[in-house]
């Protein structure tokens, strides 16, 4: 699937004072820039973690003649969506306007592995994808640590743009005046990802609107145990732990009947060689932590959908270690 979108933008390609062509764009012709996917939450570790996945968006920005108008050529899972909704494009707009830099005309060819509103960081590594085309093109004024800013403030959230950013397994925090700590921490090998995504789209902001605005006590306490929990049982290779850290009270009850089918494939019965299961992102997709890539469980989470009607795809996923890879120049 591609689609195409031609923007007429006169912020961008603009002509400048002799001021601003200090901080334009010199030499590059093109930029490429390869993003992961990401699963996050992972259960009780709401807003606070996220995994890098295999599974990627490319996306390529290439100088265009003076005066003709941004191009965008997208392709991939949800080709059309992604051309209409144009986060890339944003964000880049985004990181012009807050740093007062100056970008060429650019033709943006962007093809993404990652299905849209799945739970699996789709917007995410459209957003970071943005903001790093937009650094590279002006010279690299920011750092590691503004990226991840202006991709968590575009995001609402930092799980995803942090992990696809650094890649491997990310534990983050947001601070009051909006910078992000960020802790890569390793993933063990041994323990694989099966992600089973239903044929059905549930954007961000319609699963965090099922959410209260206030939690009880006992869920708040009952969740930071688990995480807790699920840290220690990553970090000691104990996986017997994970059935039980990978409980959730403060977003999967809520979410849980926006997909029908969602709520029986999270309640699956344990059989052996699965660890957890949980709602990756804020859904529908649910991602399975095992200890094999083993299709049988794939399949027993898959069943309760097929039940309503609902056709899945299932991935068996590599942990991306690298995270946001960039080329120049090419």
């Amino acid at each position: 699937m591609e689609a195409d979108i031609a923007i007429d933008d006169k912020r961008i390609g603009a002509r400048t004072t002799f001021e601003d062509e200090a901080r334009t764009i010199k030499t590059l012709s093109t930029v490429e820039v390869r993003v992961p996917a990401s699963t996050s939450n992972l259960g009780a570790g709401f807003d606070c973690c996220g995994l890098a996945l295999k599974l990627y968006l490319r996306a390529r920005a290439s100088i265009r003649p003076d005066g003709t108008p941004v191009a965008i050529r997208t392709s991939g899972e949800g080709a059309s969506l992604c051309a209409e909704k144009n986060l890339l494009y944003r964000a880049m707009r985004f990181v012009t306007e807050r740093e007062g830099l100056r970008l060429p005309p650019v033709r943006l060819a962007v093809r993404s592995e990652i299905p849209l509103a799945s739970g699996l960081g789709s917007s995410g590594a459209a957003i970071l994808a943005g903001v790093a085309l937009a650094n590279e093109l002006s010279g690299r004024p920011l750092s590691v640590e503004t990226m991840l800013r202006y991709a968590t403030q575009l995001e609402g959230h930092a799980d995803n743009v942090a992990a696809a950013l650094l890649g491997g397994w990310v534990v983050h925090a947001i601070n009051p005046d909006g910078s992000v700590l960020a802790v890569r921490r390793p993933w063990p090998k041994d323990l694989k990802i099966i992600v089973v995504t239903p044929h059905v789209q549930l954007e961000t902001a319609q699963a965090r609107a099922a959410l209260p605005e206030l939690v009880q006590r006992a869920d708040a306490v009952f969740n930071m145990q688990r995480i807790a929990l699920f840290h220690a049982a990553i970090e000691n290779g104990d996986y017997d732990l994970l059935w039980e850290a990978m409980r959730d009270r403060l977003h999967q009850p809520y979410r849980q009947d926006l997909v029908p089918g969602l709520a029986e494939a999270l309640a699956i019965q344990r059989v052996e060689g699965l660890l957890g299961v949980a709602l990756s992102g804020a859904g529908p997709s649910v991602v399975a932590l095992a200890r094999h890539h083993d299709r049988r469980i794939a399949e027993l989470i898959a069943q309760p959908f097929h039940r309503h009607g609902t056709k899945t795809t299932v991935r068996f996923l590599e942990v991306d270690e690298r995270g946001l890879e960039i080329r120049t120049g090419c």
